[in-house]
């Protein structure tokens, strides 16, 4: 029953986020053994003569009684670990020593060489914390900020990243994903407003193709980044490709006429050419998306639909491969 009652207690320290961190965690699992062993040295005594026993016990009742006690210590520590450990088996790597990770909606590993975290969103704020390389982060939510380049792909990436339990921001560009993207949700949490949030970009304008040029563009108050995505409509399955990331002031990006048809692997037929706004890589405002129509016949573009609806079960795919700036 002691064992049980120890490793209950050590659960829901740490899945409540009281207990966290590596050395934590081995000292609550110690503790959990060492009170199976002052409870087992208890019993010993009183088997061996301590209390008023009627007749003391044998050398080997005793050698057994230390033995099991020893066995259910080793037990309770390991099934400790097991139920609760300091980094849960959503994570990736090792929880970082500073922060509670359970409970947590998105988990991220941060860079060989650390990661820092700041009471607001962006670096005019102080820094709260800095935290050891290739260990795991939990994050409740992101609000937008400054945006910071993708240390692996160079591309920006506006959201700043709310640790779990903490007001302190890491931005999303430092560190490396290890959850769905949705699992952050597609709008800033409520907490941004006192963090220095700012309002997240929602609608794209002026979007356009030239045919003549091959060039896409597109308005964006607030963005960073809209990318392009082509898509066949078909009933027998959808293809996608994506097209580029546009990070200027115009958003442009080189689409030739000539190269849908075969992009897309069809020559007669009808397909899709859609911007959105990316709060980062293979980040979709998914409600910001904007389409043209386009009409191929012989591989060339006959006929372009200004403003197309997409197919509500296309959006959120289509959104996502435009903002695939790995292309």
């Amino acid at each position: 029953m002691i064992a049980v009652i120890s490793v209950s207690v050590r659960w829901i320290l740490f899945s409540t986020g009281i207990l966290y961190g590596e050395t934590a965690s081995k000292m609550a699992g110690l503790a959990v053994a060492g009170v199976i062993i002052v409870a087992g040295a208890v019993s010993l005594s009183r088997l061996r003569g301590g209390g008023a026993p009627t007749q003391a016990a044998s050398p080997e009742s005793i050698i057994a009684v230390i033995a099991g006690v020893l066995g259910l210590a080793t037990a309770a520590y390991g099934v400790g670990e097991l139920l609760a450990p300091n980094t849960p088996v959503a994570a990736a790597a090792p929880a970082c020593d500073g922060a509670p990770v359970y409970g947590a909606r998105f988990f991220a590993v941060t860079q060989d060489i650390g990661t820092n975290s700041r009471w607001g969103a962006g670096r005019q704020y102080a820094q709260a914390n800095r935290y050891a390389g290739g260990c795991a982060l939990g994050f409740d939510g992101y609000c937008i900020g400054p945006p910071e380049p993708n240390f692996m792909l160079k591309t920006p990436d506006q959201r700043w990243l709310i640790v779990h339990n903490r007001n302190e921001l890491v931005a999303s560009a430092v560190v490396m994903s290890q959850s769905p993207e949705s699992k952050l949700g597609s709008a800033p949490s409520g907490r941004c407003a006192g963090l220095g949030g700012r309002s997240q970009p929602s609608t794209i304008s002026d979007f356009s193709y030239d045919l003549r040029s091959g060039e896409l563009s597109a308005s964006a108050k607030r963005a960073v980044g809209v990318g392009y995505g082509l898509t066949a409509v078909s009933d027998i399955g959808q293809v996608y490709r994506a097209i580029a990331l546009g990070t200027d002031t115009r958003f442009s990006a080189k689409l030739p006429p000539a190269g849908v048809a075969g992009g897309l692997g069809i020559r007669d037929g009808r397909a899709f050419v859609a911007a959105a706004i990316c709060l980062g890589d293979n980040v979709p405002v998914v409600d910001s998306l904007k389409a043209e129509l386009l009409t191929l016949r012989n591989s060339k573009i006959v006929d372009v639909q200004p403003t197309a609806t997409v197919p509500a079960s296309v959006r959120p795919k289509l959104a996502q491969i435009a903002c695939n700036g790995s292309g």
